[in-house]
């Protein structure tokens, strides 16, 4: 921890509150320190640190009085009883703050013991009749079922993903995923040029749809032939961030319209050649973005 100014503090009593010699816990009382050194406050909570982790809430500040350069007033109070007496207390507002050395306070416990009447045993209890509302059982049932769902949903995208791992040590090539799909859309082009029926359109449309997953696949190890096109994308914005933010909007607009002309009946040939052009955009600015982030 950084070196910081030794201040001298002094404990006073706050009006309408407990005695020094008397405090509880939980009782407010007041901390006033100042130095010589000053120190360059910004906002910000101004937080006691303890040399040790058992003396943590033995002092804790409720409220900041006063906070100038050479002069810190706090309303504080403290949530173990006990004699305290740490090395030092020191109050921190990030990395700027004060130490001062083997203060001294005492908080009596608010459970008092009788010294004079010895405890009695506490008389038997019961028998018990426990009945529980009805909105507990359905609260319940609610959070059980949340959790069944949030586990059959872990369970689906681990299978999903090996399912993936599986289909990546099947479609891998001795090509670059980026130089497959040129070699794959090359293949695509060529059926476009012979194309005459819907049928052949909507074959190839298809063809373009899983080449292009595939590149996904390949590229990012995404299980885009299992995923929805919301889930390959909040994976891809989730693990590769840059990619994402530079390439999103192509990768969106292709997948819609692949998406949307599965579900049409009439096929154009200048359909489908703008979606060959799209998809080779598309794969084009993703690897880019792949490549400035590695």
């Amino acid at each position: 921890m950084n070196e910081v100014p030794v201040w001298s503090c002094e404990f006073k009593e706050l009006p309408e509150q407990s005695k020094l010699d008397s405090l509880t816990v939980g009782a407010k009382f007041s901390l006033q320190c100042q130095g010589e050194i000053a120190v360059a406050w910004q906002d910000g909570l101004v937080r006691p640190i303890f040399p040790q982790k058992e003396q943590l809430y033995t002092l804790t500040v409720l409220e900041t009085v006063r906070l100038d350069p050479n002069r810190a007033d706090f309303v504080v109070t403290g949530y173990k009883p006990g004699q305290h007496e740490p090395e030092y207390v020191r109050f921190m507002q990030g990395d700027k703050g004060f130490e001062v050395l083997k203060p001294k306070w005492a908080i009596e416990s608010v459970i008092k013991q009788e010294e004079q009447q010895p405890q009695q045993p506490y008389p038997p209890f019961g028998p018990w009749e426990l009945s529980l509302p009805l909105w507990f059982f359905l609260t319940l049932g609610v959070l059980g079922l949340a959790l069944g769902l949030v586990l059959l949903r872990f369970l689906r995208r681990r299978t999903q993903r090996q399912r993936m791992l599986d289909n990546l040590k099947l479609h891998r090539t001795a090509l670059s995923p980026l130089h497959q799909f040129y070699r794959d859309a090359r293949l695509i082009r060529r059926k476009l040029h012979s194309a005459k029926a819907v049928e052949e359109l909507k074959k190839i449309s298809d063809d373009l749809d899983r080449e292009f997953r595939l590149y996904v696949l390949r590229q990012f190890e995404i299980p885009t032939l299992d995923w929805t096109d919301s889930e390959i994308l909040h994976d891809l914005r989730k693990r590769h961030r840059r990619v994402y933010r530079q390439a999103s909007e192509p990768l969106q607009r292709i997948l819609r319209e692949l998406f949307r002309i599965k579900a049409r009946d009439q096929l154009l040939l200048a359909d489908v050649e703008q979606l060959h052009r799209m998809s080779l955009e598309a794969v084009e600015r993703l690897d880019r973005a792949r490549e400035a982030g590695s």
